[in-house]
């Protein structure tokens, strides 16, 4: 059922944010027998999910996961690991995957169609009596005894939601031009690859009721887009987005080569943030065809991304050699470039060098509330706040400085969030085997 809030309202279980995390934590809250509310702030539901290529994918593995990510805030992402298969398994109970397993990143996984997800998932939670109020704001929080009362505006009509249980899962923090901003120590306001709504709710909030929020995770997922030029529609998050980075070369402002570019472009982007926060990438006639050639990941379109760069007005160039590529990189505002001779060797291969200056685009920021192993909120000394969870991008430290997955993340944090807020709430919920519970 779909409303607009008009009077007061006591739930058990009250759900903040109806992308991929809140909806599978409603869909569970609900099919636990608690009585479940979920806002969200867009006029409509799936938040950067639905945006996304449907790709839900994970590491083989606990030590792959190490391997990829050894940031000290790497603190929770094992669970997306260990409950891999149980997530493939519960969406295909509302939309068949339309790809079979395959490489994905630094994983694999299967590609799901994320508007009929959406649709399925709501279409459940609404048989299940859950109740769904988009454009809605909440304006103020308290604790109550023994759980909590937000006060809200849905299209103007002031309101309050009582429940024992809150779930946050509004989606990160990274559509606040401020955190972004942060990302490179202020330089410019990074583009965001992701849904506008996802402001930081679930962090204010949880501060607001006592949590704590670990902004000392600078790590983020998101891809190297060409410089000054903005998405205008969901495809561009993928268009614009530099995946062969992967195999080219980045030099930052001060012309040399700053990290080892073959841990991929999502890894690339969070390195550029610490170089400065603009780079040229330039790759060979090689990688070009390449490029033009392979889809980055199957079922992607095959896209000639320095056309569309080009296309789009980005700072593009195509130079014969690398004394040729230094000196566009300097009427850029880029020193001349110092590479290593392996390095020029390299980009010398033969043909041409392909050239865009670029930055860091953020889809979901790591940093976010902090939770104990079972995801229940902390507060600043570590104690769990009773009937506070958090997940998806609201939960801090799945990650730090490296990636494993979104839309993984996203369904089982949720539906584990979603079942321990029932349970707070109702007290009727059973422990249910294959899920971490620690």
């Amino acid at each position: 059922m779909v409303t607009t809030i008009g009077c007061d309202v006591k739930a058990d279980v009250l759900v903040l944010g109806a992308g991929l995390a809140g909806m599978s934590a409603a869909v569970t809250a609900a099919e636990a027998g608690a009585k479940t509310v979920l806002i969200e702030r867009a006029p409509m539901i799936g938040g950067s999910a639905a945006l996304s290529g449907g790709y839900v994918w994970a590491m083989p593995s606990v030590a792959d996961l190490r391997a990829e990510d050894p940031g000290e805030f790497q603190r929770h992402g094992h669970i997306v690991i260990e409950n891999y298969p149980d997530t493939i398994r519960w969406l295909s109970q509302y939309s068949d995957p339309i790809s079979a397993e395959q490489p994905a990143l630094s994983g694999r996984g299967r590609r799901f169609d994320m508007p009929l997800v959406f649709a399925q998932l709501h279409c459940r939670f609404a048989a299940l009596g859950g109740l769904l109020h988009r454009d809605t704001e909440v304006l103020d929080v308290s604790r109550t005894s023994g759980g909590f009362s937000f006060t809200i505006s849905a299209r103007g009509t002031r309101s309050t939601i009582t429940a024992w249980s809150v779930v946050l899962a509004s989606g990160g923090r990274q559509a606040d031009p401020a955190v972004r901003s942060a990302l490179v120590d202020h330089a410019f306001v990074p583009p965001l690859r992701g849904n506008p709504y996802s402001r930081g709710d679930g962090a204010s909030i949880a501060i607001e009721l006592g949590g704590s929020v670990n902004t000392a995770n600078r790590g983020f997922y998101g891809h190297l887009y060409p410089a000054g030029v903005d998405a205008v529609c969901p495809a561009d998050f993928m268009m614009l987005a530099q995946y062969h980075s992967s195999g080219g070369v980045l030099a930052g402002p001060d012309g040399r080569r700053f990290t080892d570019e073959s841990r991929g472009d999502h890894v690339n982007a969070m390195a550029l943030t610490e170089a400065g926060g603009r780079a040229i990438l330039l790759w060979t006639q090689a990688m070009q065809t390449q490029i033009t050639r392979t889809a980055f990941v199957p079922g992607l379109p095959t896209v000639n991304r320095f056309d569309f760069a080009t296309g789009r007005g980005a700072r593009t160039a195509v130079a014969s050699d690398v004394s040729d590529a230094s000196a566009t990189a300097a009427s850029w505002g880029f020193a001349p470039l110092r590479l290593s001779a392996d390095t020029t060797s390299l980009l010398s291969s033969g043909g041409d060098i392909y050239m865009v200056e670029v930055v860091p685009a953020v889809t979901f920021t790591f940093g976010g509330v902090e939770v104990n192993a079972a995801g229940c909120a902390t507060d600043p000394d570590g104690n769990a706040i009773p009937g506070l969870f958090a997940a998806g991008a609201d939960m801090s430290d799945a990650y730090h400085r490296g990636y494993g997955g979104g839309l993984s993340l996203a369904v089982v944090t949720g539906r584990r969030a979603g079942r321990l807020a029932a349970s707070h709430a109702t007290g009727l919920l059973p422990a249910q085997p294959g899920l971490d519970r620690r």
